[in-house]
């Protein structure tokens, strides 16, 4: 009786062991279980060795999804194609840079804005994984024959994959470059120097050369000796006891032509002041003066027209008085004697005339 009795609590801790079991995967893994994902996928034109399913795909190094499946178009839509597909599956809590409701939503933004994915890899250790990224890397223009099924991600070249095809790009211009024609250029050139310099007559060069030496050691003693000399000290001395002198004179001159200048500026200034006062006492008196000769013109025609009368008898009196004149200094001609001795003459009448030539005829 006891030892069934221990079986039936045995058999009760293992049923209650296992149903706490139960419980706690359900209420720890229900959360994944029941986590929707957004499906995508891209092609590589490259090879995606290190890659594996399971893969982390990453955001600027936050993870934002897993890699589902490694496979060919070929394969999956049964078209002729030479890339690579994978698939991989974004959590609902990715964002990328965008704003949205839903992740596809928020996905097909940033894939407008010119979001791509490469491959990356995880040090040394030759892991990879996708990283996504507005790196500005120039997508790969893939021709896509077929309508993918998920949201298609463009991808761009991985950091391996273009180092390799710059080194390539350089084995490639490497390879054109002919390397035996410049060995042969060289040669060339170096026999071409040999024999410059064989015909060079380095005997006479080094006695040119030795020679010039000499009168460059000649010329420094020269000017040694000149330098050190008593004559070029003294006239070193007398260079500067002339320009103290000189200097001495500036300075005495310098308040006599201070003071010059100050008189000059004073004079130009009375002499501005003077010509603006003249012109000033012109203007003032040229007006009056007009102002006087206007007054006066018109006084004078206000008298002429007044006495307009008076002055015509007295222009025709002042006409008589001439006339008189005139016929007196006639008859002073012809009878200078009378104007002292006698009276006029009468004067001749026609009677007086026909007498005259009546008697003269007689």
């Amino acid at each position: 009786m006891t030892q069934q009795a221990n079986f039936f609590k045995l058999g009760l801790f293992v049923i209650i062991a296992f149903g706490l079991g139960a419980a706690f995967l359900i209420a720890f893994g229900a959360g994944e279980f029941f986590k929707t994902e957004t499906l995508g996928e891209t092609c590589f034109d490259e090879s995606v060795q290190g890659l594996d399913i399971g893969s982390e795909v990453k955001y600027k190094g936050v993870k934002i999804g897993t890699v589902k499946a490694i496979t060919t178009p070929t394969k999956l839509y049964n078209i002729q194609s030479n890339y690579v597909l994978v698939t991989f599956s974004l959590s609902d809590d990715c964002y990328v840079g965008q704003t949205g409701k839903t992740n596809t939503i928020r996905i097909q933004k940033a894939i407008a804005e010119g979001l791509s994915i490469h491959l990356s890899f995880k040090g040394l250790t030759g892991a990879a994984y996708l990283e996504t990224d507005y790196s500005g890397q120039q997508r790969i223009p893939l021709d896509i024959n077929w309508d993918p099924t998920n949201i298609y991600l463009p991808s761009s070249k991985s950091n391996m994959k273009r180092m390799g095809d710059a080194l390539n790009e350089i084995l490639d211009n490497l390879s054109v470059i002919k390397l035996s024609d410049i060995t042969m250029e060289l040669k060339n050139l170096l026999e071409t120097l040999n024999q410059k310099a064989n015909a060079l007559n380095m005997a006479q060069i080094s006695i040119q050369t030795e020679n010039l030496l000499k009168e460059i050691r000649q010329t420094n003693q020269i000017l040694s000796t000149s330098l050190t000399s008593e004559r070029f000290t003294r006239l070193i001395a007398d260079a500067q006891d002339s320009f103290t002198g000189l200097k001495t004179i500036v300075d005495n001159a310098k308040q006599p032509i201070d003071n010059t200048l100050k008189d000059f500026e004073k004079a130009a200034g009375s002499t501005k002041s003077m010509a603006t006062d003249l012109e000033a006492s012109l203007a003032s008196n040229l007006g009056t003066m007009l102002d006087s000769l206007n007054k006066t013109s018109k006084m004078m025609e206000h008298v002429i027209w007044l006495n307009s009368d008076a002055v015509q008898r007295a222009v025709e009196n002042f006409e008589d008085t001439s006339e008189n004149l005139k016929q007196l200094s006639i008859e002073l001609k012809q009878y200078p004697g009378r104007l002292l001795f006698e009276s006029s003459p009468e004067k001749n009448t026609p009677e007086k005339i026909k007498e005259g030539l009546k008697t003269d005829e007689n």
